[in-house]
């Protein structure tokens, strides 16, 4: 019996061993389990990390399009179809420089709510090979050299394909832009083309273009250390335009820039054109562009100009000019209207009296008083088409 009773016993015990060794299996196999699962995630989230942060190395088109395929879905080739640009590129992983550079620029909303465009979008990987002091001075700069040397990158009312693309277009700033196959401005190549989105044709390129009115000549080949120097202080010279406000400020400013944007210069091309090389009248230019108002100014016979200086814009109320950017055939087009005479070239000398402009409503010119608002600094610049006046204060139409 007592043999029995310890039998028994052990068999109780084994049981009951048997039973701790299997909560602890279960336990330890429950444990591992999760500390994989944490060790996977963790290892995803680093991977995606090391992608985002890796994406200016990314430069040829495979690699371009298999980072942007493997990113969050609205970003990707056929998801960027569904939102206007400036919020699709802003899901695009290899185009993170550009959207901070369009924003920094406020220019989302007026990308957003154009009705057709085509834009050459240089990557992470082009903004990465940029000249640094160029783009800090742009950065610096957001409603002038920023915006210029954005605008260059876009063609505004129409979305061109890849394989139409050729020949010369004017860009959102005024500039000409030339196309050859996938040579854009004889500076960038088109990597990847045909992005399409809500209302643009986006194709990326591997270099940012730098336009003539601030390079002094797109399509330059590599330029050496010293041109990179200069070109570089050119650009920190561009970026304090704003602050050029006295006569002879304003004419050592355009008589020590690029050729076509002096004085004399300036007389060769149509108006339009001619101030885009000029580099107190970069925020003008922007404007032109934004209200596609270049062909227009250029292929006019004969106007009379008031350019507001980049000083005059500075003191602009910021709401209002971006309020006048935001709406760039309505508000923008009537405000840079009322700066122009059109229909003869008047010196400042035979300047007195009421004259209807651009946009029907009456100026008044009493001596070098512009609409009893802005004061003539300097006076009679001569371009192929209009006599230009600089004016030291934008003009704000009574309506």
């Amino acid at each position: 019996m007592l043999k029995l009773r310890t039998l028994l016993l052990v068999m109780v015990l084994a049981v009951v061993a048997a039973a701790c060794a299997a909560d602890d299996s279960s336990e330890e196999t429950a444990t591992g389990a999760s500390e994989t699962a944490t060790e996977a995630a963790m290892d995803e989230e680093m991977t995606e990390e090391a992608t985002a942060a890796d994406s200016s190395t990314i430069c040829d088109a495979d690699g371009l399009v298999t980072a942007v395929e493997s990113g969050a879905e609205e970003g990707t080739l056929a998801g960027m179809a569904d939102d206007p640009v400036a919020t699709a590129a802003s899901s695009n992983p290899v185009l993170t420089t550009l959207v901070t550079a369009v924003s920094e620029a406020g220019l989302v909303d007026t990308l957003n709510s154009a009705e057709a465009l085509t834009v050459f979008a240089p990557t992470d990987c082009a903004f990465a090979n940029f000249d640094q002091a160029t783009l800090e001075a742009a950065l610096a700069d957001p409603t002038g050299l920023l915006t210029q040397v954005l605008g260059f990158h876009v063609i505004a009312g129409e979305q061109i394909a890849s394989a139409d693309l050729s020949g010369d277009y004017e860009t959102f700033t005024g500039e000409t832009i030339t196309i050859d196959g996938t040579s854009v401005a004889g500076q960038a190549e088109i990597v990847v083309p045909d992005i399409e989105t809500a209302n643009a044709t986006v194709h990326l390129i591997d270099t940012v273009l730098v336009p003539p009115s601030v390079s002094g000549a797109a399509g330059d080949e590599a330029m050496t250390d010293e041109a990179m120097t200069e070109e570089g202080t050119d650009a920190a010279a561009a970026a304090d335009s704003s602050t050029v406000c006295d006569t002879d400020a304003i004419v050592a400013a355009v008589q020590g820039g690029q050729s076509e944007g002096t004085l004399e210069g300036m007389a060769d091309d149509p108006v339009a054109t001619a101030a885009s090389s000029n580099p107190v009248l970069t925020t003008l230019v922007t404007a032109v562009g934004a209200a596609g108002l270049g062909d227009t100014l250029n292929s006019a016979e004969a106007l009379t100009v008031f350019a507001p200086t980049d000083c005059a814009f500075a003191a602009l109320d910021e709401a209002t000019l971006q309020a006048a950017l935001d709406d760039p055939s309505g508000l923008l087009t009537q405000v840079l209207g009322l700066h122009v005479i059109v229909g003869e070239r008047i010196a400042s000398a035979d300047l007195s009296g009421d004259y209807e402009t651009f946009t029907g409503e009456t100026i008044t010119i009493d001596g070098t008083t512009v609409a009893g608002q802005a004061e003539i600094v300097v006076p009679d610049v001569q371009t192929a088409n209009a006599t230009v006046h600089l004016i030291d204060s934008v003009l704000l139409p009574s309506s």
